[in-house]
């Protein structure tokens, strides 16, 4: 069974977390940057070092909305042996590769009253291109402050999503709407990385509702403290909220709160994933979960997407990369290698 490298890093600064990061995964880096120059050349009409260029044009802006995130990414590059311009590339790939987009991920939040023993979990399938599953992995971070975060991401990429020692967490989808441009705003990535950086859930809110963008993202986020999950329709120029009804809010790739906006073809996976969710509402576990995100109804656009689209290299083709259910009274995650209908789950501890 598939299973994904995990990684824990520390450090007195962001640069040095950065630093350990990139020494120990070097190697996966390595298959990252020279997947994305693969990807590159066969999907963009740019030379690498004219994305590479595009790329470092995002420095700026993170570094004053973002700075230790910024230092974060400037220790990989020197830990991994790789230049910023790569390290910048791997990381801005949602940016690079916006237009056109294809849909991708599905999350999930499940509060105490609609879980089984008063739990409360964040879900998400993360769909992507299966090239990806080679330099997929798992980082445990203790930050400066003693802060603990742990979630997936592309081995050079900033932690993507997870959930910190605080009992905040954040998952997120692909979005894109009629106001998206090539233009620079905070990378959604290192917005991402900055979301678990943060103590309160205020914090995390007021962040998201502010931090200037190019590209619509949606991010989702739960506070076990304050037993409250919201979602984040995020767009250039403006957010849409979308509170939980009857302790459940699910998310795919569409746009919820203003339908008009949205520029991508819409999803059936949110609404198939809330219905499977209200079957057992109330007796919701981690076990019901790994069971509802492996569903296959409405298939090739299923919630456990299976590369299917024989017209594109295997590489090119999308499925789900993988499977995380934050649970946050045992301060764990469960995370499936690959398709939750026949990968392993493992077990990782905050």
């Amino acid at each position: 069974m598939l299973h994904y490298p995990f990684i824990k890093v520390s450090g007195a600064t962001y640069y040095e977390i950065g630093k350990d990061y990139g020494r120990q995964a070097k190697d996966l880096i390595a298959h990252a940057v020279s997947d994305y120059k693969q990807v590159f050349a066969g999907s963009s009409d740019r030379s690498w070092e004219e994305i590479q260029q595009f790329a470092l044009s995002f420095v700026d802006i993170t570094r004053r909305v973002a700075p230790e995130v910024m230092e974060e990414v400037e220790g990989i590059a020197e830990g991994s042996g790789f230049s910023l311009a790569d390290i910048m590339v791997v990381n801005c790939r949602y940016e690079i590769t916006k237009f056109p987009q294809k849909n991708e991920c599905t999350t999930a939040a499940v509060l105490p009253e609609a879980a089984k023993d008063g739990k409360m979990y964040l879900v998400k399938n993360w769909d992507y291109r299966v090239g990806i599953m080679d330099h997929v992995m798992i980082i445990h971070i203790t930050q400066p402050d003693g802060t603990r975060i742990m979630g997936l991401t592309e081995a050079g990429q900033v932690i993507r999503g997870g959930m910190n020692s605080h009992g905040l967490g954040s998952v997120s989808n692909n979005l894109q709407s009629i106001y998206d441009a090539w233009a620079v705003g905070l990378p959604t990535v290192f917005a991402r990385r900055q979301l678990l950086k943060y103590k309160t859930f205020d914090e995390i809110k007021e962040f998201i509702l502010n931090f200037p963008r190019a590209v619509s993202c949606n991010i989702m986020i739960a506070g076990y403290k304050e037993k409250k999950a919201v979602d984040f329709e995020v767009y250039p120029g403006g957010v849409d909220m979308i509170e939980t009804e009857n302790g459940i809010v699910t998310h795919a790739n569409h746009f919820i709160v203003q339908p008009e906006i949205h520029a991508l073809q819409r999803s059936p996976r949110d609404a198939r994933l809330r219905e499977l969710l209200m079957k057992k509402h109330g007796e919701i576990d981690a076990e019901y979960i790994k069971c509802c995100v492996a569903d296959h109804e409405n298939y090739p656009q299923a919630l456990c997407r299976h590369p299917a689209d024989p017209t594109l290299p295997l590489g090119m083709r999308s499925c789900t990369v993988s499977n995380e259910i934050m649970d946050f009274e045992a301060g764990v995650i469960h995370i499936c290698a690959g398709q939750p209908c026949s990968g392993e789950y493992s077990t990782y501890v905050l």
